[in-house]
């Protein structure tokens, strides 16, 4: 896999992440409030690694290119 694809990859993840806690407060009758913030927060917590696990690779790839 190239760093391309695995950049790719990581941004496909982010936007379904995205799209879920868009929907997710539809499903708060179904799911209770309670649940509802807990798949909140680890989806954003997920996000937030997804965009350092970019960053670190980006960085890296300037260091390999000087």
């Amino acid at each position: 896999m190239t760093l391309e694809e695995g950049l790719e990859l990581i941004k496909n993840y982010k936007n379904g992440l995205e799209k879920f806690l868009e929907t997710l407060a539809e499903q708060s009758v179904q799911l209770g409030s309670e649940m509802i913030k807990t798949l909140s927060m680890n989806s954003r917590n997920e996000i937030k690694n997804l965009e350092a696990i970019e960053k670190a690779l980006k960085r890296e790839t300037k260091y390999e290119s000087k």
